[in-house]
């Protein structure tokens, strides 16, 4: 009789431990599990980083157009910095750079 109790804890044993096993693999790797789980949250933070910098980007960008299109000034500096445009009977000198 003590025998047969034996293997029956064992065969419980058994079961209980497969049973938690299975379930713990499946906490672990299925697609809503908690491995999956942080590398998402991780992807998710990055991608919020790089929001927030496209966001700053975008901002510079509206600023520099406003400017662009309210200030005469800013757009001569730019016309002579960039594309060398002068003034009519203006003499350009030319520094050169180190």
């Amino acid at each position: 009789m003590l025998k047969n109790w034996d293997n029956t804890k064992k065969v419980n044993v058994f079961i209980l431990s497969t049973i938690i096993i299975i379930v713990a693999a499946f906490m672990l790797f299925s697609p809503s599990g908690i491995i999956n789980r942080i590398l998402l949250t991780k992807k998710q933070k990055e991608l919020l980083q790089q929001i927030d910098y496209e966001k700053k980007i975008q901002d510079s960008l509206l600023k520099t157009i406003d400017v662009l299109q309210n200030d005469t000034l800013e757009i001569e500096r730019i016309a002579r910095e960039k594309y060398g445009m002068k003034r009519p009977n203006e003499k350009i000198y030319l520094v050169p750079r180190k």
